[in-house]
């Protein structure tokens, strides 16, 4: 991986589906649907001055949506994260390409 480049896509990690599923009811209300289903299948990611997330999250069957997130690195003992935005419409085989 490149300085300030994209990782390879990888299994989603705890964390990771962690991240996500914090981010679901405001992925919600952007694309203005309610999710039963919020599963992360996989992700890549960007090391900035923290790391961006760029996930694939299962919504319903062949449903997908892509969530990019910030997670900030510790400073003193606060972690910042920050929903970054949302894509929906997507299909499994759909690439995760950056949007923002």
């Amino acid at each position: 991986m490149s300085p300030g480049g994209w990782s390879e896509i990888m299994p989603v990690d705890e964390e990771v589906s962690m991240l996500c599923k914090w981010m679901q009811g405001i992925a919600g209300a952007k694309t203005k649907k309610s999710y039963g289903e919020f599963v992360a299948v996989e992700y890549r990611y960007q090391i900035v001055a923290g790391k961006k997330i760029l996930a694939k999250v299962r919504v319903g069957e062949n449903e997908y949506v892509h969530l990019m997130i910030f997670n900030s690195p510790l400073l003193g003992d606060t972690i910042t994260i920050q929903f970054l935005g949302v894509e929906g419409d997507h299909k499994l085989e759909d690439p995760l390409v950056p949007f923002i």
